[in-house]
């Protein structure tokens, strides 16, 4: 893509059905872009696009913007909001952030040119939803645990021994706590995956405030099948609660993380 024209193409997503989705109602999408619009790829299959005008989504502008954590943040949450409404009652394929072309022909284009696969990945998410599961260990509750407990087994011995105990009750908690848990957390991830048509384990290598991630999982699933899956779900908390764990369920989504090799 150059700078030499006005305006790219900006790809939201992939729709598959009979008609041109109706977007007249849509979010406004990318800030500075046009509204979202659908292209014809031929046999039911539509872009959702819009027009990006180069002065700020150019080669050069986006790259000094992507610098910008706040800015590629409110951009993101504008692309979803485009997706999540074209996924209304259709099967879609959600492109990356910034996919963009040099005009409509070569947009549509690419697509054509990727039909097979394209055609493959609608095959294996229609009618189906993403969901995400997320499990975190509290580390304060979980030095308190120990602590409480420790304070208790201890309670008839010298303070200065009381006192180191209790030191490396602290210090241990948290490694404790994760390795009792461990097996418990994959086991979850296991009893949520057979329920559903698809599961993605990502690595939960994130701390948030006091809470560590240790389960960042996502499911694909058809709505039939969404009651048994939060049955579960709620089973999986309850049991992994005992071990200072919280569960979080999250959806549902556009199959985001099911469509990989599209663009």
């Amino acid at each position: 893509m150059t700078d030499r024209n006005e305006t790219a193409t900006y790809l939201y997503c992939l729709v598959r059905q009979d008609r041109a989705p109706v977007l007249a109602r849509a979010p406004r999408g990318l800030l500075a872009t046009g509204r979202a619009r659908a292209l014809d790829a031929g046999d039911g299959l539509w872009l959702v696009v819009a027009d990006a005008p180069l002065s700020r989504y150019g080669s050069a502008p986006l790259e000094t913007h992507l610098r910008d954590l706040e800015w590629v943040a409110a951009c993101a949450t504008a692309h979803e909001a485009v997706v999540e409404f074209a996924a209304r009652g259709a099967t879609i394929v959600p492109l990356k952030l910034f996919t963009l072309f040099n005009g409509d022909e070569r947009a549509v284009a690419h697509i054509r040119r990727l039909r097979p696969t394209i055609d493959r990945v609608l095959d294996r998410v229609a009618g189906r939803q993403e969901w995400g599961v997320r499990v975190r260990l509290d580390e304060v509750a979980a030095r308190r645990r120990h602590v409480e407990r420790a304070r208790r087994v201890t309670a008839g011995v010298s303070s200065g021994t009381r006192f180191l105990v209790l030191k490396k009750e602290q210090q241990q908690a948290v490694r404790e706590a994760l390795a009792r848990g461990r097996e418990d957390v994959d086991a979850a991830f296991e009893s949520l995956a057979n329920v559903a048509d698809d599961a993605r384990r990502r690595p939960p290598d994130s701390v948030e405030g006091a809470a560590r991630l240790v389960l960042d999982a996502v499911f694909l699933l058809p709505p039939r099948r969404l009651a048994r899956f939060k049955k579960v779900a709620r089973a999986t908390a309850t049991r992994l609660g005992r071990h200072g764990y919280e569960l979080t369920l999250s959806g549902p989504w556009p199959p985001y993380n099911f469509v990989g090799g599209v663009a």
